[in-house]
């Protein structure tokens, strides 16, 4: 594992800790102010607080088991990137979970104090979900 693989892990292992609780301000505060999500799912949501109100509306999935694993990740100074694989167990009606996964490109930069923070999200969902 690269250095920086190691700390954007850490960086997305923080941060399912806090979306398993459902505490969608803390989701966003690993976001730069302006940070930004792109996704198939919806609108891109752009800023902190539209990031956690997305954040509430998908915690009402009730996800479970989520996971997000980083593939591939460079730093250079302030600047990073990283490829991820999320995936997270979602309730079906029936009382099965459907394990729903995709691949998540980020973009980090680091500020004045240290702190890596997400600048861009780009999800997409696997073509076959489970």
């Amino acid at each position: 594992m690269t250095d920086a693989q190691a700390i954007f892990q850490t960086l997305f292992d923080a941060y399912v800790d806090r979306y398993l609780a459902g505490d969608a301000l803390a989701c966003a505060e690993f976001y730069a102010e302006d940070g930004q999500i792109h996704s198939p799912f919806g609108p891109p949501v752009v800023g902190r607080a539209a990031i956690a109100q997305e954040h509430l509306v998908w915690f009402q999935e009730n996800e479970v088991n989520k996971t997000v694993t980083i593939l591939e990740a460079r730093a250079a100074g302030d600047i990073g990137f990283a490829l991820a694989e999320y995936g997270a167990d979602v309730p079906q009606e029936d009382g099965s979970l459907a394990r729903e996964e995709g691949t998540s490109l980020n973009s980090f930069e680091r500020g004045p104090d240290g702190t890596w923070r997400i600048r861009h999200t780009s999800l997409n969902a696997a073509a076959e979900q489970t």
